[in-house]
């Protein structure tokens, strides 16, 4: 990785902060029912965005133009969250798209409440010039949701690296300290997992039976109509998940029994066997899942339409035992 000293590559990238001071809450929703968000909005370029080390979003087709908005409740913490805008070119070595365009910001508003803030974000073009000033020339409104005077949202410096997964990419990650209510989801706090770019051969591939073991059983089980028997090992995933959005104890199992039932009749699943999926872990080092060619491992076509279903599922580690968590 070469961080960049001279910014003066072609790129402009400007920091995005709700400033304009209109609004003031005496008591912050983000010691409410916080519902945290990421609004993106994209085109010219391939891209990542990651929230804490974790990949929520990603283009893989520079052509295309997304918006869209995905919830981040259940990646966030109270305290300290990154904010990471991985752009890289269409091939290697390219220069990124000079009309390119990548919006990627954090948004806040309180559960069942339609008024939204903006929390900060990265706004990347690209045609333009990195300045110092432009770095540094944000503008944040810690007073729309400062609670108390330890409650106020502090973002940290951007810091920019080059050619982090290809000659031509460019990153920038910025640290926010944001105050909330929310649990720590036990991942944050579970084992360390093996980097998968340090494991040799060997290692990757016993690694990858090893979790390829635990998923295949999980789809025979989905296959074979035995979910009631499933929903157990769902179990920490499905109170976090109801945790993290507000829902009532048992909406999160319900929904994911009814997908089970609706979807996979409807699909021919793809075997889950051999060195056809393998071992993937998130940067942060504490989630894991099963891929097959860049996408989820458990993933299904459609017998009477075109197109697949993906189901992807993620594991921790505690005490030498997976666990799904997501």
């Amino acid at each position: 990785m070469n961080t960049i000293k001279s910014l003066t590559i072609i790129i402009l990238l400007s920091i995005l902060f709700g400033c304009s001071g209109e609004t003031k809450l005496t008591n912050s929703i983000l010691n409410k029912k916080p519902v945290f968000t990421m609004k993106i909005h994209g085109f010219g370029t391939r891209y990542r965005i990651y929230i804490n080390n974790i990949k929520v979003y990603e283009e893989k087709n520079g052509a295309s133009q997304v918006t869209t908005s995905i919830p981040l409740n259940h990646w966030m913490k109270a305290g300290e969250n990154s904010l990471k805008l991985l752009v890289y070119p269409n091939n290697e070595e390219a220069p990124i798209n000079e009309k390119s365009e990548v919006n990627a910001e954090i948004h806040v508003h309180n559960d069942e409440a339609d008024e939204q803030y903006k929390i900060g974000g990265f706004n990347f073009k690209g045609l333009g010039r990195i300045t110092e000033s432009a770095l540094e020339g944000y503008c944040l409104e810690a007073g729309l949701f400062k609670h108390d005077e330890e409650g106020e949202v502090i973002a940290h410096e951007v810091s920019i690296a080059k050619d982090t997964v290809l000659v031509g990419s460019y990153e920038y990650e910025k640290i926010f300290i944001i105050p909330n209510n929310l649990p720590l989801w036990a991942f944050f706090k579970s084992d360390d997992l093996p980097n998968e770019p340090d494991l040799s051969e060997e290692e990757f591939w016993e690694l990858s039976a090893e979790l390829r073991d635990h998923l295949k059983i999980i789809q025979d089980k989905i296959t074979a109509g035995d979910i009631d028997e499933l929903m157990p090992i769902f179990e920490e995933r499905n109170n976090e998940l109801d945790k993290a959005f507000y829902y009532s104890s048992g909406v999160m199992q319900a929904k994911l029994k009814d997908a089970f039932e609706t979807d996979i009749p409807q699909l021919d699943m793809l075997p889950i066997t051999g060195k056809a999926v393998g071992y993937i872990n998130e940067h942060n080092k504490k989630l894991a899942s099963v891929y097959r060619d860049g996408e989820p491992a458990m993933t299904g076509n459609y017998k009477d339409l075109s197109g697949s279903l993906e189901f992807p599922i993620m594991f921790r580690k505690e005490d030498d035992k997976w666990i799904i968590t997501r």
